[in-house]
């Protein structure tokens, strides 16, 4: 799944990585704080617009987990029980950061993913755009809508709480089968193809410090 957003870029986030995780998810569920994994930090977020993180679906943080029907692929990694949801601008990868390209995008593991992780990725967007006076596209920059015009669009998912997101989510489990966002290989071979062409990035001595 991905969205795509552009905006003023000169402008700087206002908030740090775990308060963005925490409205994504929750702060705190029943006396047990939220556990998430992620890369990058409150400068890479603010400075960069990078951030990637990931929902620990875990029993001790949260019992209904314990009974989730996760379908195992051959590569247990790939299950819905992993969903990274990754910040970056759009070709950052492919160049390894020597090129941003014109918009940031958000995109996830898997091509359809559960609710509770959908309404977070939504949530990212909305917190990222609104701090940048941005524009949200999801049908691959063809149209674009406002901040309140998506919050409208997909008022339905937002208006859950977390808890009802992972109600609703462990009913999906029953059937969606995971399936790995294309994007990620595609991602792999071109940046494979500008290193061919373009070389390994040299880092000067103060990108090293």
């Amino acid at each position: 799944m991905r969205l795509y957003i552009k905006g003023d870029y000169t402008k700087k986030i206002p908030f740090g990585y775990r308060e963005l995780a925490w409205k994504m998810w929750f702060k705190e569920r029943n006396g047990q704080e939220i556990s998430f994994s992620h890369v990058g930090d409150d400068e890479m977020l603010q400075d960069d617009f990078y951030f990637g993180v990931e929902l620990r679906k875990w029993v001790s943080v949260d019992e209904r987990w314990g009974k989730a029907s996760f379908i195992i692929p051959s590569n247990p990694w790939l299950s819905l029980q992993y969903e990274d949801i990754e910040l970056e601008f759009e070709h950052a990868f492919i160049s390894d950061d020597r090129e941003k390209g014109e918009f940031l995008r958000i995109a996830s593991t898997h091509v359809d993913i559960l609710t509770v992780d959908k309404r977070a990725l939504y949530v990212m967007a909305i917190e990222v755009a609104s701090a940048i006076d941005g524009q949200i596209s999801e049908d691959d920059k063809q149209s674009w809508l406002s901040v309140e015009e998506f919050k409208e669009y997909h008022k339905d998912v937002l208006s859950l709480t977390y808890d009802e997101a992972v109600d609703i989510s462990l009913e999906e489990l029953k059937t969606m089968v995971p399936v790995r966002d294309p994007l990620w290989e595609e991602e792999e071979r071109l940046r494979e193809e500008y290193i061919k062409i373009h070389g390994e990035r040299v880092y000067d001595d103060e990108e090293e410090d």
